[in-house]
């Protein structure tokens, strides 16, 4: 790919910021677009990169679009947690679904635009049993954040057929990796909980499956996804399912613990099972994850100890 201008909208987040460093390796301008209400401007290197505090559904941020008329945008920017969308659908509807047509829309009229890249997730698949999940299942969500990444979709697909507007939809797995800040995922409330010396809490009998994709696999898969040129909907995963129970015992022999967990009922919107195909994906950019679980945790722990490091010096 020649030189670009590439956005990337939540550029400050966990996911965003290692979008953006793997980005600044390449010849591309790099552009963030973040309110900070969850990220944090100390993840990128600020001096290199333009970055916009604002939020996606505002009017700044359209115009904002509009005069630095990127090439590229990766859509990172949302509301991600189930439970905050069990309690508060209008907040994640006007996040997921407002603020990703708003971005749409400020990119639709961009003369020398090429790809919209947009974060949804394997929520919008729901309980279906058909494991592992390839991209054709229809979807069935059963919370309204997994309905607000599936509207966003749909609205993208539609703007294809509309408006010959590209874009590339990726559903991430269960994302993982080492968080500044304490994050909703399980591995990451797991890793919190046994450093505060207490049993992580396993909602159910804890023998629910995810796939768990760690970090770095994902925003390799966001970069490569900039060159793909057919629109479409592309899972990304490692086709694995491991058991929250699972976790805790990988987790375990990695920090030479044994700590047990703490059983709590399931809850409303949590997924039993779930596996998704990746083949898609990788026929198309030959794209592979690069970790396994147990290679992924090995290196959060690493990360981990770095941070440590850093923070006694």
């Amino acid at each position: 790919m020649s030189k670009k201008r590439i956005l990337i909208t939540g550029g400050c987040g966990f996911i965003g910021s290692r979008v953006v460093r793997n980005l600044l390796a390449t010849e591309h301008e790099i552009f963030v677009i973040d309110d900070l209400s969850s990220g944090n401007r100390a993840l990128i290197p600020e001096m290199l990169v333009d970055l916009m505090v604002c939020d996606i559904r505002s009017v700044a941020a359209t115009e904002h679009i509009r005069e630095i008329a990127p090439h590229c945008v990766i859509h990172l920017a949302a509301q991600i947690d189930v439970q905050v969308s069990m309690e508060q659908q209008l907040l994640d509807a006007d996040i997921n679904v407002m603020g990703t047509l708003n971005m749409i829309e400020a990119c639709k009229g961009l003369a020398e635009f090429e790809r919209f890249v947009f974060a949804s997730t394997a929520a919008v698949y729901g309980n279906n049993l058909d494991l592992p999940l390839i991209e054709d299942v229809m979807p069935i969500p059963i919370s309204p954040y997994g309905m607000s990444k599936w509207i966003g979709e749909q609205y993208l697909e539609l703007n294809g057929t509309m408006a010959n507007f590209p874009y590339c939809a990726l559903r991430f797995a269960n994302v993982y990796g080492d968080k500044e800040t304490r994050g909703k995922d399980v591995i990451s409330n797991f890793w919190s909980q046994i450093a505060d010396g207490k049993s992580p809490i396993i909602y159910g009998d804890g023998e629910q499956t995810r796939d768990f994709i760690y970090v770095e696999d994902i925003a390799e898969a966001l970069i490569l996804a900039l060159d793909v040129r057919k629109n479409g909907i592309y899972n990304i995963s490692t086709n694995e399912q491991t058991s929250i129970n699972d976790v805790l015992r990988v987790m375990n022999e990695l920090l030479e613990m044994t700590v047990m967990s703490e059983n709590r009922p399931e809850r409303d919107g949590d997924l039993r099972d779930s596996r998704l195909s990746n083949r898609k994906f990788r026929d198309v950019v030959g794209w592979q994850p690069m970790y396994t679980l147990a290679k992924g945790l090995a290196q959060l722990e690493l990360e981990k100890r770095k941070h440590e490091t850093v923070l006694v010096k």
